[in-house]
């Protein structure tokens, strides 16, 4: 779902005006899912680990490409390198999801 769309659902329902229900639908999930606590999962014992060094590289790059898209939203070519680190990081972190392959990725240069 576009961003624009939660937007003016968002906005809506701040001037007490009903929210589209696509847009409800999408935001009552975002909300439960960020309530619903992560359990950890344990890798199996045949699961190859990507080489710290490589998601620390990945994860330099992340960061980087993060500030600059904050810099410059409309930047297409700032998008592409911020969407292109988090398939990195998915593909790296045998992760799906974007914000838990970052979150492990962090975890797995810490610890």
């Amino acid at each position: 779902m576009p961003e624009t769309v939660l937007a003016q659902g968002m906005l809506a329902d701040s001037r007490g005006r009903p929210v589209p229900a696509r847009a409800e639908r999408a935001l009552r999930q975002a909300v439960q899912a960020t309530r619903t606590p992560r359990t950890p999962k344990t890798p199996p014992a045949s699961l190859l680990l990507p080489l710290k060094a490589d998601v620390e590289m990945a994860l330099g790059r992340f960061f980087d490409a993060r500030l600059r898209l904050a810099a410059a939203p409309a930047d297409e070519a700032a998008r592409r390198a911020f969407e292109d680190c988090l398939f990195t990081l998915g593909v790296l972190m045998a992760e799906p999801c974007a914000y838990a392959a970052v979150h492990d990725a962090v975890q797995y240069t810490e610890g």
